[in-house]
C-alpha cells in the first residue's frame, strides 16, 4: 500500500499529469495498481506460501460440511419465511463466488458490495413494507457464504486488510464489515441442525 502511495504522489508532482482532471488520474492509479497487484498477486494473496493455501483449503472444507446441514430455518440462521422465498439467493452467490477473479483489494470489496447489495435488493422485494435491517441481511449473507463456498476466504479477507484496509470508505466498508462478521460467525458454527 506505501508502495502504491509513493506512486500516486509522484504521478500527482509529474508535469505530464498536471492537466489530467481527477476522472483521468483516477483512471491511472487504477490501473497501476491493477498492473501491480496482477504481477504480485499470488505473493501478496498467500504470504505464508501452502500455510495460507492449507488454511483456506481446510476453511473450504469447513463451510462445505456445513452447506450439507444448512437451510434458511438453521438454528444459527433463523432467516423469517418472509425473506426465505428468494432462498437461495443465487444472484448474490455468484457474485461472491467470483471474488477470486479478481485482482485489486479494491475490485474484491466492490465484488463484496455487489453481493451485499443484491442480497438487500431481494430482502427489500420479498418484504415492501419494511426496510431490510442489519439483523435480516446478516442471516442471508451467511448462509450465501456458505452456499456459495468461494475459495481462498481467509487469504482473500487478509489480503484485502492488509492492501486497502485503510482506503475502504462509506457504504462499501458498513458492506465490508459486515461481510467479515459472517465469515467470523461461519468460523465458529457447528455441523448440528
Amino acid at each position: 500500500e506505501q508502495f502504491l502511495q509513493y506512486l500516486y504522489q509522484a504521478m500527482n508532482q509529474d508535469p505530464v499529469w498536471q492537466a489530467a482532471n481527477e476522472c483521468q488520474i483516477e483512471d491511472a492509479q487504477l490501473a497501476i495498481e491493477r498492473y501491480i497487484m496482477s504481477r504480485i498477486y499470488t505473493h501478496a494473496m498467500f504470504p505464508n506460501g501452502d500455510g495460507d493455501i492449507m488454511r483456506d483449503q481446510l476453511f473450504q472444507e469447513h463451510i462445505k460440511k456445513l452447506s450439507n446441514v444448512i437451510t434458511p430455518s438453521h438454528k444459527d440462521l433463523r432467516i423469517p419465511r418472509m425473506y426465505q422465498f428468494e432462498c437461495p439467493w443465487t444472484a448474490a452467490q455468484k457474485e461472491i463466488y467470483m471474488i477470486n477473479a479478481y485482482k485489486t483489494p479494491k475490485d474484491k470489496v466492490k465484488c463484496v458490495f455487489r453481493c451485499a447489495t443484491t442480497i438487500m435488493n431481494l430482502l427489500s422485494m420479498a418484504n415492501e413494507k419494511a426496510v431490510p435491517a442489519a439483523d435480516d441481511f446478516i442471516p442471508v449473507i451467511i448462509f450465501v457464504i456458505i452456499k456459495a463456498n468461494p475459495p481462498c476466504l481467509l487469504s482473500t479477507i487478509q489480503y484485502i486488510q492488509s492492501f486497502y484496509g485503510n482506503r475502504i470508505g462509506g457504504e462499501e466498508q458498513y458492506w465490508w464489515i459486515q461481510f467479515c462478521s459472517a465469515v467470523e460467525f461461519i468460523k465458529n458454527m457447528d455441523y448440528n441442525e
